[in-house]
């Protein structure tokens, strides 16, 4: 299964020949990470491996951001799905610095949430950020997502405590925004 983009990008399944690019080197980045939990642990390979091989499962879709001469530039996905309660959390991360402020983020989050709405049958897709995250913020905003609260100093980043914007989008909300 791959999904174009645009002319430059595209997404597909991750794949454990990703394990031997800059992949795993984005964990060591803290500018790449500094609003998620990923730099916060030393990852080996196997942590990788490990990780590749639980993700057939039916609680989450990870799908590999790809640039047509730059490779395997960021993740994103939907987790905690559930089946009963037909919801999901988006993450994303973009990887290669390179690629940030380019707007690939929209087109894979456009894409992903279609599919977690046309093929999941998913009702809700849900995401939360750190209030300074600035980028993650307008992607949920240029997505359409509602913001729906705040878990005040819910996070310590930075050696601080932060609060964490909630956001959400329903199905018919989705659908709205591509006129359907």
């Amino acid at each position: 299964m791959i999904y174009e983009l645009s002319k430059d990008y595209f997404v597909r399944p991750l794949a454990e020949s990703d394990l031997d690019g800059a992949y795993p080197r984005w964990f060591e980045d803290q500018d790449v990470c500094r609003y998620n939990s990923h730099g916060k642990f030393f990852k080996t390979k196997a942590n990788f491996k490990e990780y590749l091989n639980e993700l057939n499962r039916e609680d989450r879709v990870v799908w590999a951001i790809c640039h047509i001469e730059d490779g395997h530039i960021g993740n994103l996905s939907l987790q905690d799905i559930s089946l009963i309660n037909r919801t999901a959390e988006f993450a994303i991360l973009i990887g290669d610095k390179r690629h940030w402020g380019k707007g690939v983020g929209l087109l894979a989050g456009r894409k992903l949430l279609e599919h977690g709405f046309k093929k999941l049958n998913l009702e809700r897709i849900y995401c939360g950020t750190a209030a300074t995250n600035e980028g993650m913020k307008k992607l949920a905003d240029a997505m359409n997502m509602v913001f729906e609260g705040t878990r005040r100093l819910h996070l310590f980043l930075e050696g601080s405590r932060v609060d964490m914007l909630e956001y959400g989008i329903l199905r018919a909300e989705f659908e709205q925004s591509l006129g359907s």
